[in-house]
């Protein structure tokens, strides 16, 4: 394992540059040149500080005053990195792949992505649970390594996608994002107007099949108050951005909502019984109702969506659980807003950015989970990036929350210390082997797909307990096929990492 730990992809021209150094490396480093290896920086690291999380004390090597570009790596004594580049733009590709993820995770069309190329799958009717009704709800996107769809994470992708391109306009993100829209829109009841939280098959199939080779019934699970009012939210959003469509688009957010009002005592998820694909449970929508009045109001700006607003407890957070930070973006986006709420909602995303800042400022990998690594961690650090960004762009400009979302990008792309891309394809080692069946059916890995990342917290994931025995949280991470909880894929993963690597 390398003991030199810095972001593999590489570094903007004048953005800071550090490198990690593990416990015993002295504190002289040098940069090299790729091609020659001659030395064309050298300094010396800071002092000795304790890393909870990977439990080591390291030192951190700063070369931000280098600037030229090309391809280097750090060298320390005997130890050396892995390769990295330094370009005005060393993330285009990385942003292309990011988004070409979701094409390849078409479902109900034929894919045409050479080894990965397949039918189209699951085109047959959905059965409504514990009906004898079918219903057309084909297309959108695989969700994850297995080839169910969910609503509450598929709104999240949605909105991380729509975020980068209001910061970063890119017709590319319309059209990608649109055919996860379409879908949601079928999952809408037509008599209702709630939504059904998920289709899937009863149960999750062979890790090697490819998606057409998944033949079982599929299954539309219930109406539910977070699907309702997430798909509300997003459906709301999407107005802002397909003005060809608002009409469809409102149509269906406001009778989302219409049905949200209706049912506010509605079960919280729970697989049904027969049902064992993956729940996306949730036991508070308050954070749900509260983005999608946010959303509505941005939309209309009626009044009636303003009152609900008013009437909420502000919440914070990004992610399917924990949405009120996108309420937050869009009330902050909206036009004739409440001063006064303005000015609450902007303290309560500053209380969550410092909460995040406290972390960040005494981590010396440039991240900020504490000691805290749990399912999706990767997820945990995009997110919290992405708050300090939105902060930064809505709020109020804050140079130091917009310099260590940065940080958190060099983290997921091996300034950690496992000196692990996670990122599949990007980086001199990348992910090779995830949890993603569309990859091990053919026993190649596409690119730019984002992995869980360390999660000491599931026992369930026996690869995982086996490979990381007594490991400390954050080399709680193996790169195998069976390792669920830690190398398996997600598309709300994906849309975070988006967001942060556009707008970092």
């Amino acid at each position: 394992m390398k003991k030199i730990h810095l972001n593999q992809v590489g570094y903007r021209s004048g953005d800071a540059k550090k490198a990690v150094l593990s416990a015993g490396i002295s504190g002289a480093f040098e940069i090299r040149r790729a091609s020659d290896d001659a030395a064309v920086f050298k300094g010396n690291a800071g002092e000795a500080i304790h890393d909870a999380a990977s439990e080591e004390n390291v030192r951190v090597a700063d070369f931000s005053a280098f600037a030229e570009p090309g391809e280097f790596y750090a060298a320390a004594g005997d130890e050396i990195s892995y390769p990295f580049t330094i370009a005005d733009n060393p993330y285009a590709e990385l942003c292309h792949a990011l988004l070409e993820m979701f094409e390849y995770q078409k479902c109900g069309v034929a894919i045409d992505k050479g080894i990965w190329s397949h039918p189209p799958c699951h085109t047959t009717l959905a059965t409504i649970y514990g009906t004898s009704v079918k219903k057309d709800v084909s297309g959108g996107w695989h969700d994850a390594g297995d080839y169910g769809r969910y609503v509450v994470p598929a709104a999240v992708a949605v909105a991380d996608l729509l975020l980068a391109h209001h910061f970063s306009p890119a017709q590319r993100i319309l059209d990608v994002t649109w055919f996860e829209i379409e879908w949601m829109l079928k999952m809408q009841c037509e008599n209702t107007g709630g939504v059904y939280h998920k289709v899937s098959c009863a149960g999750f199939n062979a890790l090697h099949e490819a998606p057409h080779e998944e033949k079982g019934e599929l299954i539309l699970c219930p109406i539910t108050l977070t699907s309702t009012a997430a798909f509300a939210a997003t459906m709301a959003l999407a107005t802002r951005f397909y003005p060809a469509k608002k009409a469809v688009l409102l149509s269906a957010a406001q009778r989302a909502w219409d049905w949200c009002e209706k049912n506010p005592d509605a079960p919280f998820f729970t697989n049904p019984l027969g049902i064992s694909t993956g729940g996306y449970g949730d036991t508070n929508a308050k954070d749900e109702i509260l983005w999608a009045a946010c959303e509505l109001f941005a939309a209309t700006g009626e009044a009636k969506y303003h009152d609900a607003i008013r009437k909420s407890e502000i919440f914070t957070g990004l992610g399917w659980a924990n949405v009120g930070t996108y309420g937050i973006a869009a009330y902050l986006s909206a036009e004739r807003t409440d001063p006064a709420l303005r000015n609450s909602m902007k303290a309560a995303l500053r209380d969550e950015c410092d909460k995040i800042m406290a972390n960040f400022i005494a981590e010396p990998y440039g991240t900020s989970l504490g000691i805290t690594y749990r399912w999706g961690s990767n997820l945990d650090v995009a997110n919290n990036a992405m708050s300090l960004i939105l902060y930064d762009r809505l709020a109020e400009k804050n140079a130091a929350y917009a310099a260590a979302a940065t940080e958190h990008l060099h983290y997921l792309l091996g300034r950690n210390p496992l000196s692990q891309s996670y990122v599949t394809g990007f980086g001199a080692n990348a992910p090779k082997d995830p949890h993603h069946r569309p990859s091990v059916a053919v026993n190649s890995t596409f690119p730019g797909m984002v992995v869980g990342g360390p999660n000491p917290t599931t026992e369930r994931d026996k690869t995982l307990q086996r490979n990381c025995a007594n490991n400390p949280p954050s080399k709680f991470y193996t790169d195998h096929r069976d390792s669920f909880a830690s190398n398996e894929i997600a598309i709300y993963w994906n849309s975070a990492v988006y967001f942060l690597a556009t707008q970092a």
